[in-house]
């Protein structure tokens, strides 16, 4: 018997945690993870374009901080991010 469908955020919650997955399942989470990873790129490349050259590094470092801490919080989470070509 096929275990239940989980929803995305249950996929979420527990890909970031760490925890075992099925391969479907792994398969969102890792769609989801790029996801996260794309917006992190486009909010970086975003300042760079519509802000002054201070605001844009004030910006970018706090995005990075963020980041930094989610990583730090969301163990499978990190582990996609080092296995990304954006790490």
């Amino acid at each position: 018997m096929n275990p239940p469908k989980r929803s995305l955020q249950e996929i979420w919650r527990l890909g970031c945690a760490g925890e075992a997955l099925t391969e479907e399942d792994f398969e969102h989470f890792k769609s989801l993870a790029r996801s996260r990873f794309h917006t992190f790129a486009l909010s970086a490349d975003e300042a760079h374009q519509s802000r002054g050259q201070k605001e844009a590094a004030t910006w970018i470092a706090l995005l990075i901080k963020g980041l930094v801490r989610e990583l730090r919080e969301n163990p499978g989470l990190e582990r996609l991010w080092q296995n990304t070509t954006v790490a």
